[in-house]
């Protein structure tokens, strides 16, 4: 988090040092709905145990509603994150005088499920600009509320849930993998959590709380209201103080 907060005092040249928060009267929200669904054991077990930890410090651990996140993020992710991804990456290398443009970039990607996406969006699999305009003059701000209304209703500085709902998945797992012995998309279910406040524009941090049994490692997100990314650090620095230290990879000297 140190390294975080550094970089974050260069980008805004705001040199000011952060220290960690107290923990007496921090309250933390508990997003069970959606975020905690449906997630492999041993994330589970693992950010289960990174919530005990914070309690058994002194933290307040309150439950939240933040369901409807997940829905808006479903309804107008997307359309928000293709569209920008095609006009912004033009933009890009037009300026710098690249001899590509998005079509060929795409073409070039190695990752199968990756270039499968990128090459869909040329042509018909293009996201209309109406639906992008849609997103960003409604969606885009219903999702923004709440998440607000989350953090004000419940007087909670920031909210805690695992960064993926699942450990990494196997090499070859590129279109779908396994969680909870049905097969998902691979892609849509690494995102799942992390999306909604990406579009919404919050800041998060996802902190390591250990490996899983078979070595790999699981990330706990902290999400801060909108404009609150310094509050957020200091609240990072917090929790990753109270986290136990990440023990080495099966294998790693």
């Amino acid at each position: 988090v140190a390294d975080c907060a550094l970089l974050d005092s260069i980008v805004t040249g705001d040199a000011a040092a952060r220290a960690p928060a107290p923990i007496r009267g921090l309250r933390l929200g508990v997003p069970r709905r959606f975020f905690w669904d449906g997630l492999h054991p041993e994330s589970a077990r693992l950010c289960e145990a990174a919530l005990a930890a914070l309690s058994a410090a002194g933290a307040e651990l309150v439950e939240v509603d933040l369901a409807d996140a997940g829905r808006l993020d479903a309804e107008n992710g997307f359309s928000i994150a293709l569209y920008e991804t095609v006009e912004d990456l033009n933009r890009y290398l037009t300026e710098h005088g690249l001899p590509l443009d998005f079509k060929a970039l795409a073409e070039r990607c190695a990752s199968p499920d990756v270039r499968g996406l990128l090459t869909s969006l040329s042509g018909e699999g293009a996201v209309p600009e109406q639906a992008y305009r849609q997103a960003i003059a409604t969606g885009r701000p219903a999702l923004r509320r709440v998440f607000q209304s989350g953090f004000d209703s419940n007087r909670i500085e920031a909210i805690v849930f695992p960064a993926t709902p699942l450990p990494a998945a196997p090499i070859g797992d590129d279109d779908t993998t396994e969680l909870g012995g049905q097969p998902v998309p691979t892609f849509l279910t690494f995102i799942r959590n992390s999306s909604p406040g990406s579009v919404a524009g919050v800041p998060g941090i996802s902190l390591p709380v250990g490996l899983t049994n078979a070595g790999l490692p699981v990330g706990l997100e902290v999400c801060a209201a909108a404009g609150n990314d310094r509050r957020l650090l200091e609240i990072a620095l917090l929790v990753e103080a109270l986290l136990p230290p990440m023990p080495a990879s099966p294998g790693v000297a």
